[in-house]
């Protein structure tokens, strides 16, 4: 019988304790058995009767106690969620999370720093500003004036691209368009990479500008922007009168991992004075690398970068930074009063209330974990992280080569490889049509999980290489499983 609730109950400090460390003692077992593989990498059951499974009546009153709900958790919530630190895990660009960066969200969740302004979360405050300060040095950008911090975190990367884009428009703008609009301006235009993320088209939409404002410039065989045809773009849209408010180079597409040539596209942008917008979201992560950052020269001729922290960088989900070569910038993409949260009158007196530069009111404490990873292992040691991917990345494109039953998209520039099961029996069509049903067959049987992507009319399998603990012997597995599920 569950005892009546009391207000009393809900905030005592020793229930807390002891549920926290039943909570951590069934969090560690998991993790143990996902890093080591024991269990499917995903539980696979249909949504349509999952759905039905859990459509319950509200409770009027209580139907668990802490018992019942770590009891809960252990039987059922963590059995059915995708085994992200599983080594057969190679899906998404979702981070193999690092525990001691998960606990310090249990911290962010308690302590609950709005950081809507200073107060609301003065601590927090002082950390993402560190945090954007060791992101910038990274980017190359040392600003010589320290107490101007030139960015922001926020919840996840399609609002730091938009709020990079935002900005990117009232810059080139000939007025305010955050107060008066858009509808003097000629017509406003974005140029992309044709493999840039979709939030970056999403971004036109909210923008008002519309999805056709976004023109993709061609990539190449290796899947980075032409940039031959970056050009070409740009004096076309002159011709058309057309106004380009950004250029958007990606450094690791989100299909292939593909970094543009951001030196080239960079000085290009530089003598037409374009702003440049690098979106980092996967890619950025390499500066930390001795061995790959040389791959993201030019980036500090951007005018923007976002960056996920939730990616390369192994955070829990979400943690994104935007910034900006010039701190002032960081204020243009949000521009409105709100007097019972900014009572000063200019930049200089809001420099410390991140509302002001973001779209979220609200925010969670998001650098704690970001500054707690790199205080406790350094760039050298995150930098481990993303050799040890990259390297993976390499060692399964060898793989594929060497096996005259599967095709290699290309040689992978980051962690993420792209390749398909050939059959010289079935037409194009079909052909695509066997990959799709090989991931299909994988994921369900719990065996793997990976993703597929289409490009330019041919499907292929994609793997995204993140998880430290995936061995040689599980890529030699996939591929050997493939061929099965390809016969059947």
């Amino acid at each position: 019988m569950t005892p009546k609730t009391n207000i009393g109950d809900m905030f005592d400090a020793e229930n807390f304790r002891t549920s926290g460390h039943a909570l951590i003692d069934v969090l560690a077992d998991q993790l143990q058995r996902r890093l080591t593989g024991v269990g499917p990498v995903i539980n696979w059951k249909s949504p349509e009767l999952e759905d039905q499974h859990w459509q319950q009546p509200l409770p009027q009153q209580a139907i668990f106690n802490a018992d019942d709900l770590i009891n809960k958790l252990q039987s059922d919530i963590l059995p059915d969620s995708l085994a992200i630190h599983h080594p057969r895990n190679m899906g998404h660009q979702v981070a193999t999370p690092l525990p001691m960066a998960a606990l310090c969200d249990l911290v962010a969740a308690l302590t609950n720093q709005a950081m809507a302004v200073y107060e609301t979360g003065p601590s927090a405050t002082m950390i993402e500003r560190q945090v954007i300060r060791w992101l910038s040095e990274l980017i190359g950008w040392k600003p010589t004036i320290t107490k101007h911090i030139n960015g922001i975190l926020t919840s996840g990367g399609a609002q730091a691209n938009l709020t990079a884009l935002l900005a990117a428009r009232q810059h080139s703008a000939k007025s305010n368009v955050w107060k008066n609009g858009i509808a003097d301006h000629k017509l406003l235009k974005i140029l992309v990479s044709e493999h840039s993320h979709y939030s970056i088209s999403r971004a036109a939409g909210i923008m008002g500008l519309g999805t056709d404002a976004v023109i993709k410039v061609a990539t190449d065989i290796e899947g980075r922007m032409d940039v031959t045809q970056l050009q070409h773009l740009h004096q076309e849209s002159l011709i058309k009168g057309e106004h380009i408010i950004a250029v958007v180079a990606t450094a690791g597409c989100t299909p292939t991992g593909s970094i543009d040539p951001l030196l080239q596209i960079g000085q290009y942008c530089n003598t037409q004075g374009l702003w440049l917008h690098v979106d980092g979201a996967h890619g950025a992560s390499a500066l930390l690398s001795e061995q790959h950052r040389q791959q993201l020269d030019g980036i500090a001729l951007a005018d923007s970068v976002v960056w996920d922290g939730h990616k390369l960088l192994y955070m829990p989900a979400t943690v994104s930074a935007v910034v900006f070569k010039n701190p002032a910038n960081s204020f243009a993409a949000f521009a409105q009063d709100a007097s019972y949260l900014f009572q000063g009158e200019n930049h200089e007196t809001e420099e410390f209330n991140t509302s002001y530069r973001t779209l979220e009111c609200t925010k969670r404490m998001m650098g704690l974990k970001l500054w707690a990873a790199l205080s406790l292992y350094g760039v050298e040691g995150m930098a481990l992280l993303i050799d040890e991917a990259f390297a993976k990345a390499r060692l399964f494109a060898d793989k594929i080569q060497a096996d005259q039953a599967f095709e290699l998209l290309m040689q992978p520039q980051t962690n993420i490889v792209c390749f398909r099961y050939l059959n010289d029996g079935l037409d194009a069509e079909n052909l695509n049509l066997l990959q799709a049903t090989i991931r299909k067959s994988l994921i369900e049987s719990g065996a793997f999980h990976l993703t597929q992507v289409t490009l330019h009319g041919a499907t292929w399998l994609r793997t995204t290489l993140m998880n430290p603990m995936t061995q040689a012997s599980d890529l030699d597995a996939l591929l050997t499983s493939i061929k099965q599920f390809a016969k059947n």
